[in-house]
């Protein structure tokens, strides 16, 4: 729901701001995904905390994806609008299945550890990973395109 509303929305918001999406919505999920990772680290049902986490880890790339999109369509030709359209979708869900592939094998890498929580531990060392890809995120978003 977070993001359904969120990515739509970044239009509407003054210009100024637009080029601090990307790089604010990377921010944004970083510490978003610790948190989901610490509340439930220790095996327990991460308490109200847990919905806010969970918030910021959708609300976080909702703002960094449609400046994404219209930023790197912008530029394209309307003759050439519909390939670079389907290029930009296949490259996109190659980018998340890549993601979920290593995620998972990390999840499930972990998941065989000795130890009372170990899908808790699992879990925990997945946000730290996500975390950090986040904080590698925010900075490339910083990074302004030569022209």
């Amino acid at each position: 729901m977070v993001l359904g509303g969120a990515g739509p929305t970044g239009r509407r918001r003054p210009a100024r701001l637009q080029g601090a999406l990307v790089p604010g919505g990377f921010a944004l999920t970083a510490p978003a995904s610790a948190a989901v990772g610490l509340a439930l680290r220790g095996g327990g049902s991460g308490g109200p905390g847990l919905y806010v986490a969970f918030a910021g880890v959708g609300a976080g790339p909702a703002l960094g994806f449609s400046p994404t999109l219209t930023g790197a369509l912008a530029t394209v030709r309307p003759e050439d609008a519909a390939d670079a359209g389907g290029l930009l979708v296949t490259v996109t869900q190659l980018g998340r299945l890549l993601g979920m592939a290593t995620f998972g094998t990390l999840f499930l890498n972990r998941l065989n550890a000795p130890g009372a929580y170990a899908y808790a531990d699992a879990l925990w060392v997945c946000a730290l990973a996500s975390a950090a890809a986040s904080v590698f995120g925010a900075a490339a978003g910083l990074l302004r395109p030569r022209r």
